[in-house]
C-alpha cells in the first residue's frame, strides 16, 4: 500500500517551481510515497526538472487538473480539450499514469439551468477525444465529481 499527499497539503493551488520543490521536499520528509501534482492551467510547468526532483525524493506521482472558467466544457469545448491534452502531455512527461481532477467544467461556473442534453453531448465528445488521446499515452483519466455548489455539470458518480 502506498500513501500520498496532494500539492495542496503543502501549498496554495498555484504551482510555481518554488512551491513545487517545497511540496516534493515535504512529502519526502513526512514519508509519503506519492505526490499528487495539481497542474496549473497555464501549463507553465517544467516537467523534466520536476521529474528529477521526484526521483531524487523517491516519490511516485499522479497528476490532476481542475478546468478553469476559460475551459468550461459546455461553453468552451475546444479550449477544454486543448488544455486536457496539454495536461496529458505533462502527465506523460512525468511518466505518471493517472490524470485526475475536475475535468468537466470550471469550478464555480454555472449556466443558471440544469445540464442540457446538448451540453451533455458536448461533454461526452470532449471526454471521448480526450480519453482516446490518454489511451495512446498509457494514461488513465479519473473525473472528479464536485458538489452542486461548485458545479452543475458533474455532481455525482
Amino acid at each position: 500500500m502506498k500513501f500520498g499527499a496532494s500539492l495542496l497539503t503543502w501549498t496554495l493551488p498555484a504551482w510555481t517551481a518554488e512551491t513545487g520543490a517545497y511540496a516534493i521536499q515535504q512529502s519526502a520528509v513526512y514519508g509519503f510515497d506519492v505526490l499528487e501534482i495539481l497542474l496549473p492551467p497555464s501549463m507553465d510547468f517544467d516537467a523534466p526538472t520536476v521529474k528529477r526532483q521526484l526521483q531524487a525524493a523517491n516519490l511516485d506521482v499522479i497528476c490532476s487538473l481542475n478546468l478553469p472558467a476559460f475551459a468550461h466544457i459546455p461553453f468552451h469545448p475546444k479550449e477544454a480539450l486543448d488544455l486536457i491534452k496539454k495536461a496529458l502531455d505533462q502527465t506523460a512527461a512525468l511518466e505518471a499514469t493517472l490524470l485526475a481532477g475536475v475535468l468537466h467544467g470550471g469550478i464555480g461556473v454555472f449556466s443558471g439551468k440544469s445540464l442540457t442534453a446538448a451540453e451533455e453531448d458536448t461533454l461526452c465528445e470532449v471526454w471521448v477525444e480526450g480519453t482516446d488521446y490518454a489511451r495512446k499515452l498509457g494514461i488513465t483519466v479519473a473525473i472528479e465529481p464536485i458538489n452542486r455548489y461548485e458545479s452543475y455539470v458533474c455532481t455525482s458518480a
